[in-house]
């Protein structure tokens, strides 16, 4: 699993920076990209792959339904100090083949994360944003595709910031606890019986603390179309209430990438003025 690199991927998925506060902006942008990331298996593994990774680039400013740089939004109600959002993230498969703590367990499908989000805003100006986020998300895992699996939850309070210097840089910066349900733990580190050998016995994990991390960002725009973002991040997890399993073999991770992307199509239609947390990139 990759439950800590969606921070990653989704910073990943849609580069850029943004434009001057009274510029109209298209209303969606089209185009791909190419990403380098280097991502431990799952939280808590001592093996990391590396992934060269093509990604369309997209960018939807609609007016509740929003797509860019983190993620996919649908806006439920805005207010000058707080606004409540259903937000969503995702992960990786892992092939427990290629992970010695795994081998000969069932795969970890790719998988979605999905909620409502609470946002608090501290700084709200054009130019710089710091907000508290109060994320609450349903893990939905692809076991048996196109089905989902309802796999657990996970509490995701997030502190972020994000400020713009001039009109082609962004640096960003955040700080995220996590709590998960006593399914949500045992997806990732839960060994069932048919899967206990002598070095792997039986474990199930409890809910309570999963991690804390830490992540930062980089993105510059090179030109009109040209978008360029390095990220990387920390993660503890000292004291997570599933570190006595035998799938957990690191207390810490770090993961990092960087990608480049070009916008082929932009739409003739307009929006605006954005703000930078409306996807304006």
């Amino acid at each position: 699993m990759r439950n800590m690199i969606r921070i990653l991927l989704l910073s990943l998925l849609s580069v850029g920076v943004g434009a001057d506060e009274l510029e109209r902006l298209p209303k969606w942008e089209l185009g791909l990209g190419l990403a380098a990331v280097n991502l431990p298996d799952y939280p808590g593994a001592d093996q990391s792959q590396s992934y060269v990774l093509p990604f369309p680039y997209i960018i939807y400013r609609g007016a509740r339904l929003k797509a860019g740089r983190e993620g996919l939004r649908g806006l439920l109600f805005e207010s000058k100090r707080w606004d409540l959002d259903i937000s969503a993230g995702g992960s990786l498969p892992v092939n427990s083949e290629d992970n010695r703590a795994r081998e000969g367990m069932n795969d970890l499908s790719v998988s979605l994360e999905l909620g409502p989000s609470l946002r608090l805003k501290f700084i709200d100006t054009p130019d710089q944003k710091l907000q508290l986020r109060l994320n609450v998300r349903a893990l939905l895992a692809a076991d048996d595709f196109p089905a989902l699996d309802y796999e657990g939850w996970l509490f995701n309070p997030e502190l972020r910031w994000r400020k713009h210097y001039g009109d082609s840089l962004i640096l960003g910066a955040g700080m995220q606890l996590r709590y998960g349900s006593k399914a949500y733990h045992d997806y990732f580190y839960g060994v069932a019986p048919q899967f206990a050998t002598a070095t792997r016995p039986v474990y199930r994990s409890e809910r309570g603390y999963n991690s804390l991390g830490v992540n930062g960002f980089a993105a510059l725009k090179l030109d009109q179309n040209w978008r360029v973002t390095a990220s990387l991040g920390y993660y503890d997890l000292q004291d997570a209430v599933f570190n006595d399993s035998p799938l957990f073999r690191k207390n810490s991770g770090a993961y990092f990438g960087i990608s480049l992307s070009r916008i082929l199509w932009r739409s003739e239609s307009t929006v605006g003025p954005a703000r930078i947390d409306d996807i304006a990139l």
